[in-house]
């Protein structure tokens, strides 16, 4: 996702619909934000009508009670006790009353003695028909409490409609009138008190009580209120469908009524009352959405309540949201519209916009004579336009400098690596010549192996000029006498003339010890003729030690053995051979107190250690060669007692070590996309096809055509060379010979081989660079398969 990208026309296209949405969007949001304000107001005012017609029928209720205390404590009747239940003359005006108010539920007389005359309305609430175990036909319940002998008894009678007694029960009682709250109450005050909610004994609500002091009696007339009755008025004066109102006491806040039929928690109220607190305008309650307002009602008592109103926000607001709807739809119906225009502008600079990036993928691609100028009408891309073809002129021009510029320097290394050594001759110059030529022969055969390796541009080609340039770069770390070790025992020079002066010491020593053998006896021949035979020995060993030096020839184990036989030889030295030493060679001299030295030795001072050297960084290149455990061996037993040639497997390796740095080096260079496979190709010549090569033991699977080729150019310019000092040049037949040899043993790619002979390019390259004394014919056809 984060290479993500879209063109210049989606992208205006994009901002467009953006621009028209965001402008959609804040319309509608303020039109969104008007409506809700309009709804607000709308709620509010019918919140008000409703509170104010809630509180009007509050008021009437409250007043209808307070008129039928003050017209029943007015009454002669009130002062009187009933004889029996039937007998008090307020029966008949209580059920008057509550047949006129239904909201009552219930009206009594508290008596000073205890004793307590009520009259309930069954019909108020089932679950006192529930409690008193009452049928449909029993209308009131007359109930008695007084004192007789030791018990309080409680006497209920039920009437039907017309007051008629149904059935009669009784029950002992410790109800007591003078021990409630109304009673001790309206006993302490003079007018008519309310008390505040509390829970119904006789069933499932709350109610309130109205009481006051009969006249010149301590005597209390009460009148209990159901709250149910306040809660359907409630629900009746709901004019917005799912709208919930709540009535609660304002000091304690604790709930009076409400239209809602489920039960209301505390923690419901507090938050309500929370949201009134924060002066919010919407709540969530039960999943949705209400807009919340409040109202305080004073009753005629004095008493204050708060109505708290929730308003359904989606009924409130749904014909506007009806109207944003229209509106959202004719603005995605004014775009649709407006599309093919800005379809058709933004291709007015779309168009320009792509040519340039056609332009600049050329310059991308380094084909700077292809870039135009785009013409334009908007001034701002002509003149991006023409900067891109100032660019890829400024660039082509950079480029060609610094390619120029690394050209130069590439051959300046192969250069200094050649110099660096007679035995390199001019190697590194002529493998690209041989690689090049090569390559571009096998580009163009189209056939067998080189029908899919095609060289496509200059950059491919570059690239395997500079690798075969650069294969050998690695040889700038090899010292110069490892190169042109010409004898075994040669390092910055050869030691053969340090060993030779102790053959003449011994020579000297030998004619010494004659003459003072002369003196003690008179047999002069015998001495003379054992001083020959001493002398000729020492001249044989010296002469071969001189001849294993130059390492023409195998040295099979009987030569070895007479190396370390003359090794034992001694000689006497006098000067101290610990001073007059590098710091180098302190760290690697053993002390020895005799004077008397071999005449050949391997000693502890010719072991140079390798440091500096990490098996981790050698198997991360994947490097494959056996690594010597030391850096150099000098020991002269050592070195003269070497097999083949005159290097060691120290110094061989230092040698091979080459290609090991070549590659390093190579792939320390950050090279463009176009070089990438520049280490590949040069670090690639020593391999074979078979694994048996180095540093990596690729096989032919794992090695490019190009590296093949310069493997093949490097091997048939070493051979062919006619300017190395250590070697007679060979005749170009006897070099193909050779390679045929190479190609047997899959050190060779056979199928390059062939190429190289088949195309002529062999005969070509010899007429260019070697003596006419090596040019003699070769009988192609006979390493043609």
């Amino acid at each position: 996702m984060k290479n993500l990208h879209i063109g210049i026309r989606p992208t205006i296209l994009t901002i467009f619909t953006l621009i028209v949405l965001l402008t959609l969007f804040v319309t509608l949001g303020l039109q969104y934000y008007f409506s809700q304000t309009i709804a607000l107001e709308s709620v509010e005012k019918d919140m008000k009508k409703t509170a104010s017609n809630t509180s009007l029928k509050i008021d009437n209720i409250e007043n209808s009670v307070t008129n039928i205390v003050t017209i029943t404590e007015l009454l002669d009747e009130s002062t009187k006790k009933p004889e029996e239940l039937l007998t008090h003359p307020l029966t008949n005006k209580f059920t008057t009353f509550m047949s006129s108010y239904p909201f009552i539920y219930a009206m009594y007389i508290g008596y000073e003695n205890g004793d307590f005359y009520e009259v309930i309305n069954l019909d108020v609430n089932p679950s006192l028909r529930v409690k008193y175990n009452s049928n449909h036909k029993e209308r009131w319940l007359l109930l008695k409490v007084s004192q007789k002998a030791t018990q309080r008894i409680q006497e209920n009678c039920f009437l039907n409609k017309d007051l008629k007694i149904l059935r009669t029960t009784s029950e002992i009682s410790n109800y007591n009138p003078t021990k409630r709250p109304w009673y001790k109450k309206a006993f302490n005050d003079s007018n008519i008190i309310k008390t505040e909610p509390y829970q119904f004994s006789n069933f499932d609500s709350l109610g309130l009580t109205y009481a006051k002091k009969i006249k010149n009696t301590h005597n209390i007339i009460g009148v209990d209120v159901s709250l149910k009755t306040i809660s359907s008025l409630l629900k009746s004066e709901t004019d917005i469908k799912g709208s919930l109102s709540f009535l609660l006491d304002q000091d304690k806040n604790k709930l009076l009524a409400s239209n809602v039929d489920h039960h209301i928690s505390k923690e419901e109220i507090s938050e309500f009352i929370n949201q009134i607190k924060l002066k919010n305008l919407s709540i969530s309650f039960n999943e949705k959405i209400y807009f919340i307002s409040n109202s305080i009602l004073v009753s005629p008592l004095g008493t204050k309540s708060q109505l708290i109103t929730l308003t359904p926000k989606e009924i409130i607001m749904a014909p506007y949201n009806e109207e944003i709807t229209y509106a959202i739809i004719l603005n995605l119906f004014v775009m649709l519209l407006l599309s093919p225009v800005m379809f058709y502008l933004t291709k007015l600079v779309s168009k320009p916009i792509h040519a340039l990036e056609i332009e600049n993928e050329k310059i991308k691609n380094r084909k700077f004579d292809e870039v135009i100028h785009i013409n334009t009408k908007i001034s701002e891309l002509s003149s991006l336009s023409g900067s891109l073809v100032s660019m890829s002129t400024s660039i082509k021009e950079y480029e060609e400098a610094q390619l120029k510029l690394m050209d130069s320097f590439i051959e300046l290394i192969a250069g200094a690596i050649d110099a660096k050594s007679e035995y390199n001759g001019e190697h590194c110059n002529k493998v690209p010549i041989i690689s090049i030529e090569l390559a571009k022969i096998a580009s163009e055969a189209k056939n067998g192996v080189f029908k899919d390796f095609t060289i496509e541009n200059e950059d491919q080609m570059r690239e395997i000029s500079i690798a075969a340039w650069l294969h050998d770069c690695g040889k700038v770390t090899t010292p110069e006498y490892i190169i042109d070790k010409a004898t075994k025992l040669e390092t910055i020079y050869n030691r053969i003339h340090e060993v030779r002066m102790r053959f003449e010491i011994v020579y000297r020593d030998l004619i010494i010890d004659y003459h003072k053998q002369l003196q003690n006896t008179k047999d002069k021949v015998l001495l003379e003729h054992n001083l020959k035979i001493e002398q000729q020995k020492l001249i044989d060993d010296f002469n071969f030690v001189a001849t294993s030096n130059v390492g023409g020839e195998y040295m099979d184990q009987k030569s070895k053995d007479r190396i370390k036989m003359i090794a034992q030889r001694t000689w006497q030295k006098y000067f101290d051979d610990s001073i007059g030493l590098s710091y180098d060679e302190e760290l690697r001299y053993e002390k020895n107190d005799s004077n008397i030295e071999y005449i050949l030795a391997n000693k502890k001072s010719h072991i140079i250690p390798r440091t500096n050297f990490s098996q981790e960084e050698h198997d991360k290149y994947n490097f494959k060669m056996e690594v010597p455990k030391d850096l150099y061996n000098l020991g002269e037993i050592y070195n003269l007692t070497v097999e083949r040639g005159t290097l060691t497997k120290e110094d061989r390796f230092k040698i091979s070590e080459h290609v090991i740095m070549s590659i390093k080096m190579l792939e320390m260079l950050p090279f463009p996309e176009n070089l990438k496979n520049v280490p590949q190709y040069a670090g690639g010549h020593h391999e074979t096809l078979i694994g048996t090569g180095y540093p990596r033991q690729l096989t032919k699977e794992q090695l490019s055509i190009p590296a093949r080729i310069i493997a093949l150019a490097d091997v048939f310019e070493a051979l062919s060379s006619s300017d190395r000092p250590y070697k007679t040049p060979k005749k170009l037949s006897e070099v193909i010979k050779i390679l045929s040899f190479m190609v047997k043993d899959k050190h060779i790619d056979k199928d390059i081989f062939e190429l190289f002979l088949t195309s002529g390019f062999y005969k070509k390259y010899a007429e260019e660079n070697l003596t006419a004394e090596q040019i003699d014919e070769v009988d192609v056809n006979s390493y043609i398969s």
